[in-house]
C-alpha cells in the first residue's frame, strides 16, 4: 500500500512538471517501520545491585533527572538525552550529541529499548553512552525503568537503583516516518 501511495505522489509530481526527487524517502520494500521511545523523570540512588552486578554511581538517597528519546526517523537515527546527577561535585551533566543505535533489549523486546550515542559531559565532548529504558505501564512512576552508562559512570535500574521514582517512559507505535537507516532492521 505504501509503495502505491509513493508511486502516485511521484506520478503527480512528474505530470505537474516537478522533479521526481522531491523529499520523499522510499524505504526498501521489506523494511518495517520502527517504534520509538520518549520519557523523562527522575531516579533515586538505592545502592542495592543484584549479585554479580556493578553498584550504582548514584549516591544512596541522591536524585538524578533525565529526559530521553530515541528511534529512527526518515532513514536516520534520532533522539536526545539529558541526564543530571545532583550528588556529584560538580553535578554530572550528560548532554547527548548524537544517537548511533536503537534496538530492543534481548531480555524483554516487548517493553525495553536500548539507545546508544555520543555525549558531552560537563561541557566536554568525546563520551559515549548507553541508555536502557522500559515501558511497563501507564503511568510509569514506580514501575518503568531507566539506566545509563557513560564512560565509567553507571546508574539506574540495572545498577540497583530500582524503577523511576517520578515521570514516565512511553514506547510509541511505529508510523510512516519511522523508517530505518540503510542496512538497519527494526525487527527484534
Amino acid at each position: 500500500m505504501r509503495s502505491t501511495i509513493y508511486s502516485l505522489v511521484i506520478a503527480v509530481l512528474v505530470f505537474a512538471g516537478q522533479p521526481a526527487s522531491a523529499s520523499i524517502i522510499i524505504p526498501p520494500g521489506n523494511d518495517v517501520a520502527c517504534d520509538f521511545v520518549t520519557g523523562g523523570g527522575w531516579i533515586q540512588g538505592r545502592g542495592q545491585p543484584l549479585p554479580g552486578e556493578e553498584p550504582s554511581s548514584l549516591a544512596v538517597g541522591a536524585k538524578a533527572n533525565f529526559a530521553v528519546g530515541g528511534g529512527v526517523k526518515n532513514g536516520a537515527f534520532w533522539g536526545h538525552l539529558e541526564y543530571n546527577d545532583h550528588s556529584t561535585s560538580p553535578p554530572l551533566q550528560v548532554h547527548g550529541t548524537s544517537v548511533t543505535g536503537y534496538f530492543p533489549a534481548a531480555d524483554d523486546p516487548a517493553h525495553k529499548r536500548i539507545i546508544t550515542g555520543t555525549a558531552r559531559v560537563n561541557g566536554v565532548d568525546g563520551f559515549t553512552y548507553e541508555v536502557e529504558v522500559a515501558d511497563f505501564q501507564e503511568p510509569g512512576r514506580g514501575i518503568d525503568e531507566f539506566s545509563i552508562e557513560v564512560d565509567g559512570y553507571a546508574a539506574g535500574t540495572n545498577y540497583g537503583d530500582g524503577p523511576i521514582q517520578g515521570g514516565n517512559i512511553q514506547l510509541h507505535k511505529a508510523n510512516g516516518s519511522n523508517t530505518p537507516p540503510p542496512g538497519f532492521t527494526c525487527s527484534p
